[in-house]
């Protein structure tokens, strides 16, 4: 069946690029005229089918907005989009709250035009296809800053990505977030325009407030200014990952360092914890402490897996008497190559990108096969018989640090 799309507004020739574009596209029947505000409800009563209004809102605005809303209210099968030349977030905030599943700005791009539709055409066949799979949460965390927590992020999120993935990078580092900035992307919206829109509208995904980068990878930006981070609350935050795991594969968060109810609820919320720290004695007392908390803040441990960055092999300190000391398997192990790391992050680029060659370039790599193997991740909690009943010296050192903290 064809999905009918009904043109609202003046005779203009901005309705006219929609009629022309989807006139040559097979799935849909675009009405020949028209139709004015006036009208239009009681044209769209007499359809039948998947229907789809286009409304052009620069003419008369406030018509629109209450066309909008009566279609809503009395014909909630019908899909909407409205458009303008316009691009500032309260007006798409505000034809969201009137209705509009989708928002197109002028001039209108091809590509732009058929995206929209396209995810519009797919709502339709959601009663008849089978239910989406929902999408991984990945938190990627340490107890400090300068871990690597952003760095390990974004590059599992574009190894992902570039396996055919669907990926969303979420920067919840809301005052002072990075991500945009290792990506060398320039948001026009950031996760305070998702909020607002969730909480005048209800749940709904708006791709638009996510920015693209050149590996596949959406991001939704953390805040422009600092103070808006009090603006956002834990349970906006965690209506949002329940809402982007329906749209994509894998959600992968950049999390906060500080230990509150928003961290809480993204450690809840997440199907892997992915634990950075480093192979010092001091990185392990302060690792200790964290996991002491986490269960005390009602985290299942069972989910964490421990990641060791910028690792070196030395003699002094190896694997296994780390493992022994914090009681837990590593998952995985990256090196320590500060140039391509960084020479990366200055290019705005994964570091497969910037150096596929590299040692670290094939960790990540090497991760990401881990993480897309079939069924839970392994790793965790190493198994009780592994600990050996007498402390050995690196776990004696870290008691004593906890001693004389």
């Amino acid at each position: 069946m064809k999905t009918s799309i009904f043109l609202v507004g003046d005779e203009s020739i901005v309705l006219g690029c929609v009629r022309r574009q989807l006139a040559g596209e097979d799935g849909y029947q675009v009405e020949a005229r028209v139709f004015s505000y006036s009208e239009a409800v009681e044209r769209l009563k007499c359809t039948s089918g998947d229907t789809v209004a286009v409304i052009e809102i620069e003419r008369d605005p406030e018509k629109a907005y209450r066309l909008a809303e009566e279609i809503r209210f009395k014909l909630p099968d019908v899909h909407l989009v409205m458009t303008s030349p316009r691009n500032d977030p309260e007006l798409i905030l505000r034809a969201t709250s009137v209705g509009a599943e989708e928002y197109l700005t002028q001039p209108l791009i091809d590509e732009e035009v058929r995206r929209v539709f396209d995810a519009i055409r797919k709502k339709f066949s959601v009663g008849t296809a089978p239910a989406r799979k929902r999408g991984q949460v990945i938190a990627v965390t340490s107890n400090k800053g300068g871990a690597g927590t952003t760095t390990a992020a974004t590059n599992v999120a574009a190894n992902l990505a570039g396996r055919d993935k669907l990926i969303c990078l979420v920067d919840l580092v809301l005052q002072f977030g990075s991500v945009t900035s290792f990506l060398n992307l320039d948001p026009s919206y950031t996760i305070l325009d998702l909020v607002k829109v969730i909480r005048r509208a209800g749940p709904t995904f708006r791709e638009d407030f996510l920015v693209k980068h050149a590996s596949g990878v959406r991001v939704l930006a953390e805040p422009f200014r600092v103070g808006d981070a009090r603006r956002i609350t834990p349970a906006d935050i965690d209506e949002i990952l329940d809402i982007l795991a329906l749209a994509f594969d894998y959600i992968v968060i950049d999390t906060p360092k500080v230990f509150d109810d928003m961290l809480t609820t993204v450690l809840d919320k997440a199907d892997v914890i992915f634990f950075l720290t480093e192979m010092d004695v001091p990185s392990l007392r302060s690792a200790r402490r964290a996991f002491d908390l986490f269960q005390t803040m009602g985290v299942d441990v069972g989910k964490i897996r421990l990641l060791l960055n910028r690792y070196v092999n030395n003699q002094i300190m190896n694997l296994e008497t780390m493992e022994k000391a914090l009681g837990m398997k590593v998952f995985w192990t990256l090196p320590n190559n500060y140039p391509v790391a960084v020479a990366a992050i200055n290019q705005g680029l994964p570091i497969e990108a910037c150096d596929f060659r590299s040692d670290i370039a094939r960790s990540y790599a090497g991760l990401t096969d881990a993480i897309l193997q079939s069924g839970e991740l392994p790793g965790g909690t190493a198994d009780e018989s592994a600990v050996p009943p007498r402390p050995g010296l690196l776990e004696r050192w870290l008691n004593a640090g906890e001693l004389h903290k």
